[in-house]
């Protein structure tokens, strides 16, 4: 099977970028023939905006790549910005089969994540325009960049190009939810559910070191705020690995708190050693995330999630199993939860461990997810073999 990947990179490395890194080098293991055409929002920053409603070298770009490779099937992942809507125009145009992974509400709201001021923003799931969003300026605090992503959402909704699409990938029960909900108007048999995975480390528990971890992105809408306010007075030691628009925040806790340590960016290899030496990982986001890679990879440590009860996460973390949850945003709550989980015996954070890793073996492996793509894929090529999905993969419990 031949597949064209395309996907516009972001600025600062994200968990997007890494889950289309690890799934062509998955599909490539499978033996198909991969290809990936990456944009980049590069250049004239200015034209990049201008161009977001369609970018006409994205467009001539995309048929060239098509007309190269000639793939039986193309699957496209983030087009924001450079890449634009005017990719799905090219693929229409070319006749071959496309699906698209929809990792946030970027079709929904100019937001993206369905997060404003420190909360959930659903205003734009109910509004036929999203005025309320572009009154507020929910994409970077600008009223006109807010607009022109509205105005550019609007109009190829108004244009049907999202209906031909021939399946979108979305990561949880939820985020399916939310877009059936929506005004987008996609059919419920155009969506199918499909995990994120990791690539297994060695599963080598090594012994408790008594600390909670925090892995991810330092912003707001990632709960990095009360994780710090949990901390400071909670005297339990948390190490803390990411980077982003709060590291000041994080800096200064760390110098305030002897147990809070902050550890900086890590490589893949120090950041599985870390989730395997911890003795949970803390999962504190105040929005409704996709499917985080973080919660994924700490399962595949054997290593159990006290997560806020949100979103994906609600689905993902099977609470007194394999972590536990905690109200979204509420101190009193996750302390409450960090207490009975350093209450709780050797034994019994075993039994939690050891379910962590049943949960990654049944849901997260490289192996399931390669059959899941391709099964994916078969289905759009020849419609008809859409009736022999595996079981697994048509109800997927996340």
């Amino acid at each position: 099977m031949k597949i064209l990947i395309i996907h516009c990179a972001y600025q600062y490395k994200g968990g997007e970028d890494t889950v289309v890194a690890e799934e062509v080098e998955l599909l490539r293991s499978s033996g198909a023939s991969v290809e990936l055409l990456m944009f980049a929002n590069k250049g004239n920053a200015l034209l990049n905006v201008v161009q977001i409603p369609f970018n006409l070298s994205a467009y001539k770009t995309t048929i060239r790549a098509v007309r190269k490779f000639q793939p039986h099937v193309v699957h496209v992942h983030n087009l924001h910005f450079a890449a634009s809507p005017s990719v799905l125009y090219a693929l229409k145009s070319t006749g071959i089969p496309y699906v698209c992974t929809l990792h946030n509400f970027r079709l929904l709201c100019p937001s993206a994540i369905l997060f404003h001021e420190g909360k959930a923003f659903l205003n734009s799931l109910r509004e036929h325009f999203p005025i309320t969003a572009v009154r507020k300026g929910v994409y970077k605090h600008s009223v006109p960049l807010t607009f022109w992503l509205a105005v550019s959402m609007k109009l190829h909704q108004q244009l049907g190009i999202w209906k031909t699409v021939h399946r979108f990938i979305v990561l949880s029960r939820h985020a399916k939810e939310i877009f059936l909900s929506s005004r987008l108007g996609i059919t419920e048999e155009k969506f199918v559910i499909k995990p994120n995975f990791c690539s297994s480390p060695p599963y080598l528990k090594v012994a408790d070191q008594n600390f909670f971890l925090y892995v991810g992105r330092l912003s707001e809408e990632k709960g990095i705020r009360l994780l710090l306010s949990v901390f400071s007075t909670s005297g339990y030691t948390l190490k803390i690995i990411g980077d982003g628009p709060l590291l000041s925040e994080v800096e200064q806790a760390s110098t305030a708190n002897n147990n809070i340590q902050f550890l900086g960016s890590k490589t893949k290899k120090e950041v599985f050693e870390l989730l395997g030496s911890c003795t949970a990982l803390i999962f504190p986001s105040i929005w409704f995330e996709g499917m985080p890679l973080t919660i994924i990879e700490a399962f595949a440590c054997g290593t159990p999630v006290i997560t806020s009860e949100l979103g994906a996460m609600e689905f993902m973390v099977t609470p007194n199993v394999d972590g536990l949850h905690f109200k979204a945003n509420d101190e009193a709550d996750m302390i409450s939860k960090l207490d009975y989980w350093q209450q709780l015996s050797t034994a019994g954070k075993e039994v939690y461990r050891n379910n962590a890793r049943k949960t990654y073996e049944e849901r997260y492996t490289p192996e399931a997810n390669a059959r899941q793509l391709l099964a994916i894929y078969s289905s759009v090529i020849a419609p008809s073999a859409e009736t022999n999905l595996p079981l697994s993969f048509q109800s997927n419990p996340v």
